[in-house]
């Protein structure tokens, strides 16, 4: 199973990124391949984590702030994140990249991420993120349609 996962607090501005673009481009996503299911897990990490199978392919959907352009997506195989997992925190001292390297090993996917401009108590985005929705939106969903179609070419192995 294909399984995308949206992470984000939407009572944090653009936090909720990932969140707001999964569920914008959610039946393009559907429309995409019968076997993909699409998990808003905004902060709940250990529901994701339930919810991910041995044998699943994921697709993490997140905000980021490495420092790049805001709106900027960017894209990384998610045992390449092994390196920085040491760096990589949330509010909960846990994320779902790190419990995926550690409790679900055999899982194999890809980590999309959304720059974001800010975050403070706003169920809005910044007005940064909100002239680049639309852009954002399309940017997300090229990169998923190409990681399909290496996981189509490749089996498991995209």
């Amino acid at each position: 199973m294909i399984k995308i996962i949206a992470i984000g607090n939407i009572l944090m501005e653009d936090d909720g990124i990932a969140v707001k673009v999964v569920e914008e481009i959610e039946k393009d996503l559907y429309a995409l391949k019968e076997n993909i299911e699409i998990i808003i897990g905004e902060t709940d990490f250990m529901y994701c984590l339930e919810n991910i199978e041995d044998d699943d392919f994921v697709i993490i959907v997140d905000s980021t702030y490495f420092g790049k352009e805001p709106a900027k997506v960017s894209l990384y195989n998610i045992r390449d994140l092994e390196k920085f997992s040491s760096n990589i925190s949330s509010q909960h001292d846990a994320n779902i990249i790190k419990m995926i390297l550690n409790y679900k090993k055999h899982v194999k996917g890809y980590f999309i991420g959304i720059e974001i401009f800010s975050v403070d108590y706003s169920l809005n985005l910044s007005s940064v993120l909100q002239c680049e929705f639309k852009h954002i939106c399309i940017d997300v969903l090229n990169k998923i349609k190409g990681i399909l179609s290496m996981y189509d070419l490749g089996g498991n192995n995209a």
